[in-house]
């Protein structure tokens, strides 16, 4: 944890990440993390929308 605000001293766990991970995963979605030390840290992930036929 870069961020020592949210440490597990203070109630942090340090699985919100890996939890999103397994989420995206489930839905057959893509996570992709790009970071830079000094300069932040981008989180994309990308869905892929099944057409669904609901005329019965």
């Amino acid at each position: 944890m870069i961020d020592k605000s949210r440490s597990r001293q203070n109630g942090g766990s340090g699985i919100g990440l890996s939890l999103c991970k397994k989420i995206i995963e489930f839905h057959r979605a893509n996570l992709i993390i790009e970071s830079e030390e000094n300069f932040g840290t981008k989180v994309y992930f990308d869905l892929l929308l099944e057409r669904r036929n609901d005329n019965i």
